[in-house]
């Protein structure tokens, strides 16, 4: 069967004017509009022949039946509902937003998110998806110095979603906030419960996952100020409201008196060897979760000890995704810039040379781009990347896109969401419960306080 497809995802810049054609259950082949219309062409004086010609060819070749769709379909429409326009509220009247999670908090199956700021209180709110948008409650009534790298978890196991968060480079803690759930009370926050509160400061990421293999669920988290900075792990206790029931272990620590010469130009503010970024996946195949972050990977040996592999040390002030980007082997990883100028690279784990992680540029340069995500946005069974600018140190063109993969490690389409506007330690999620991908844009500091909302299409008819 032979079938000319249009795509479903074009981009604002791209119009109607891709096709894939595919022949059978062989290969897409991209082609345009003029390319398309030839082809049809070619067909229709190919079924122009004398029919004993066209007996020949059908007997020769096997030719059964051929058939030529085009399902032509509607662009994606980003609808924006903004602060700026009165379609949400601000967390607070800070200018630092630092981070976001997105869970779903009060268990009625749609995402809801948690928004941090650091600068002035409340610290910390989480907002409710209603049927006129979202609704602010507040997790911190405090002044919380939070850092990016916020994450949700079932911390003390009672079937919702908790709030895990680190301090930035101001103090030393890390904590997590108790779910009310079913309890809402507006007027009362969370209870806030410490994990760390000793040791070096700033924890730029937390990451949970079973990454020793006995079945529970384990916490890591880079430390990138003090005496000894380094990623640390440690099980989460049966009883997670005490304190001392938790113990860490350092999985890698590197130290401040030398560095690699680094990929791109890093911000001033990072620090001689600073690492950061967290991803997990299981890398060498043998069933268990292994941690990729700071240019590395780490898996668990025993007792309490990982062992760490080199990606790229040249990056290890980056953002980390992965993901089975190239069919077959081991799953790729990906590395960005968060804060400065460099380049998004995909690194390829290749057997036949040595057992290096080869890398190819995805984009040359991108401008503070702390948001990424790995997904599957048009279904193709090809993993695809979600990746979004700041607009800090004057990046105005800050842009916040999906680049679609093809699953050979190519990424050739691309699809805008918006340009020039700060996003931050964002996600890419289904924020109204419809069952597509929106996009939850935080600023940093770019025209805070501010936040944004990009819904796919709208709001569509909601799944019981």
């Amino acid at each position: 069967m032979l079938k000319a497809i249009r795509p479903v995802l074009v981009g604002p810049d791209l119009p109607f004017n891709n096709y894939f054609i595919k022949i059978g259950t062989g290969c897409l082949i991209q082609t345009s509009n003029w390319q398309l219309m030839l082809f049809i062409a070619n067909i229709v004086s190919y079924f122009n022949k004398p029919l004993s010609t066209m007996k020949k060819h059908i007997l020769s070749l096997g030719l059964i039946l051929i058939m030529i769709t085009i399902n032509a379909q509607e662009p994606i429409k980003w609808v924006l509902i903004s602060s700026k326009t009165g379609g949400i509220e601000v967390p607070n009247q800070g200018l630092q937003q630092t981070s976001t999670a997105v869970a779903d908090f009060d268990n009625d199956g749609i995402n809801d998110f948690a928004v941090s700021e650091r600068t002035v209180a409340p610290g910390l709110v989480w907002y409710k998806r209603n049927d006129n948008g979202w609704k602010r409650h507040v997790v911190d009534d405090r002044k919380v110095t939070i850092e990016a790298g916020t994450i949700s978890y079932d911390i003390d196991n009672d079937g919702d979603m908790d709030i895990i968060a680190g301090s930035d480079s101001q103090g030393n803690e890390i904590w997590w906030w108790e779910n009310p759930y079913p309890q809402f009370d507006p007027a009362k926050p969370w209870n806030r419960y410490y994990i760390v509160n000793t040791g070096g400061k700033k924890h730029h990421d937390q990451l949970t996952g079973d990454f020793d293999g006995d079945g529970k669920t384990d916490l890591v988290f880079w430390t990138q100020r003090g005496e000894f900075p380094g990623l640390f792990f440690g099980r989460i206790p049966q009883n997670p409201k005490i304190q001392d029931n938790w113990t860490f272990y350092p999985v890698f620590e590197y130290y401040t008196d030398g560095q690699m010469e680094q990929r791109g130009i890093p911000p001033a503010f990072k620090s001689v060897n600073e690492h950061e970024g967290l991803a997990k996946a299981d890398i060498d195949g043998d069933g268990i979760p292994d941690i990729i972050g700071g240019g590395m990977w780490f898996k668990y040996l025993c007792d309490n000890r990982f062992s760490y592999n080199m990606i790229d040390v040249t990056y290890t002030f980056s953002r980390s995704a992965v993901g089975q980007f190239i069919k077959g082997g081991r799953p790729e990883v990906i590395l960005v810039v968060g804060d400065g100028q460099g380049p998004m690279n995909l690194y390829e784990y290749t057997p036949t040379a040595r057992n290096t992680w080869k890398s190819r540029t995805i984009v040359p340069v991108v401008d503070n781009g702390h948001s990424i995500s790995v997904i599957d946005f048009n279904g193709d069974g090809n993993l695809d990347i979600w990746n979004a600018e700041m607009t800090l140190d004057g990046n105005s063109d800050a842009v916040n896109h999906i680049l679609l993969g093809d699953g050979k490690g190519n990424f050739p389409g691309e699809i805008v969401i918006s340009k020039g506007t700060d996003v931050h330690e964002s996600e890419i999620a289904d924020l109204d419960g419809d069952g597509d991908l929106d996009i939850l844009g935080k600023p940093y500091n770019g025209d805070t306080p501010a936040l944004n909302i990009w819904l796919q299409n709208g709001t569509g008819r909601v799944p019981k």
